[in-house]
């Protein structure tokens, strides 16, 4: 728990997660000064919302140290592309996760480990009692835990079994390291990633980070999604499949289902061995569109609305509720509760408004781009784009500089 000095009237505020917005929350809390903080874990408006010794957000940029900018294009199956980029008119800066994880982490004192497993809210105070049989207590109780939330039973008084919804597809995802001309391709699809669509799957294919080794070599840690959808998912859940398959027989079917995609976009899953595989077959989202009063404990993030990442639109929302918590809080007074129960309950309607119906539309994202629908993307709708530009640069020659 990290405690700093504070004012008598200023709320102790509990966070329950060390994800992005229990993050951003703690940083925006900080700048503002005066609370006592306790942090617990098992792009403009986040900028104004971070203190001054919090290193720059574009260095947790996932393509440094190259010259790229963020950018995802969508390739369709009439062949037609559309492309979201970082432009002044729709600023967008993707990160690498623990990159941002750990620019956000400074100077907090993050007690890691902790899980909660009840919740007691009194009079005049709220405790957090944990796994592990310790314990802190606080005025205010935020539930920053992410899609299986601890804390949203509390809130909900219904378990995580009852609220969350499994998505009808199956996913295959795995992982692969990626260099010379074939990274240089993955590039020019899309610096970020790309999207395309076969016959009754759509692909996602992103670069996680750029790695240089001690020789100056360019890699790329690179990682896919295949969706398919598939409605027996929501009825068999775990004797599903995509589920009870190995890796082996799950990367086999990717790789036979590749075959219809044009040679470009097949690399990745074709140089994907079965090490590389991820388990993460089956997504969760949940249908929140309401949150009720607040007493001594509030939501935020995917705590509060689980979005699956069919957008990219997940961080954005979990951002904007803890920019959003953090001016709350900042004009809170301890001694007055009525007044900020009333301001946290606009608070909890609000998110659960916005989060709710983007959870709804990340849903149907896929297969209305699928469509040909304008898609959606990092909170953009993505432009028309003729051809496919060639990269400003190539590895080779850039490894040379380095």
């Amino acid at each position: 728990m990290g405690d700093s000095t504070r004012k008598s009237d200023k709320p102790r505020v509990l966070i329950v997660g060390a994800g992005i917005s229990g993050l951003v929350l703690a940083q925006s809390l900080r700048k503002q000064g005066g609370y006592a903080i306790g942090l617990y874990n098992p792009e403009g408006v986040l900028r104004d919302s971070l203190p001054g010794d919090v290193p720059p957000l574009e260095t947790a940029n996932h393509l440094l140290p190259l010259p790229l900018k963020s950018q995802l294009i969508f390739h369709g199956l009439d062949g037609r592309m559309s492309i979201v980029e970082d432009t002044p008119e729709t600023p967008c800066l993707r990160t690498n996760r623990q990159k941002l994880r750990e620019l956000l982490s400074t100077n907090l004192n993050i007690q890691y480990g902790k899980t909660a497993a009840r919740i007691v809210e009194g009079p005049d105070k709220v405790t957090v009692f944990f796994v592990d049989d310790t314990s802190a207590t606080g005025d205010i109780v935020v539930g920053a835990d992410g899609t299986y939330s601890a804390v949203r039973p509390h809130v909900l008084k219904k378990s995580n079994d009852e609220v969350l919804k499994t998505v009808p597809f199956a996913v295959i995802s795995g992982a692969v390291q990626l260099s010379g001309e074939v990274m240089e391709r993955q590039l020019q699809l899309g610096h970020s990633g790309w999207v395309a669509f076969g016959p009754d799957y759509s692909l996602f294919t992103g670069i996680n980070r750029v790695n240089v080794d001690n020789h100056g070599k360019v890699g790329g840690d690179y990682y896919w999604l295949m969706l398919i959808p598939d409605i027996m998912v929501t009825n068999q859940e775990r004797d599903h499949w995509v589920v009870t398959s190995t890796f082996q027989e799950r990367l086999e079917i990717a790789k036979s289902k590749v075959q219809d995609l044009d040679k470009k976009f097949r690399a990745p899953i074709e140089l994907t061995t079965v090490e590389g595989m991820r388990a993460w077959p089956l997504w969760k989202d949940a249908e929140i569109p309401t949150l009720p009063p607040v007493d001594r404990v509030v939501l935020c993030g995917d705590a509060a609305h689980p979005i699956i990442p069919a957008r990219g639109e997940g961080a954005i929302h979990a951002i904007y509720d803890a920019v959003n918590l953090g001016k709350v809080l900042g004009s809170a007074n301890r001694n007055d509760m009525a007044v900020l129960r009333a301001t946290l309950y606009k608070y909890h309607k609000e998110i659960a408004a916005r989060g709710n119906e983007a959870s709804q539309l990340a849903r149907g994202a896929l297969e209305s781009a699928r469509a040909g629908k304008p898609p959606m993307a990092w909170g953009h709708e993505l432009r028309q784009l003729k051809e496919l530009k060639p990269l400003p640069f190539k590895l080779a020659d850039f490894e040379k500089k380095a």
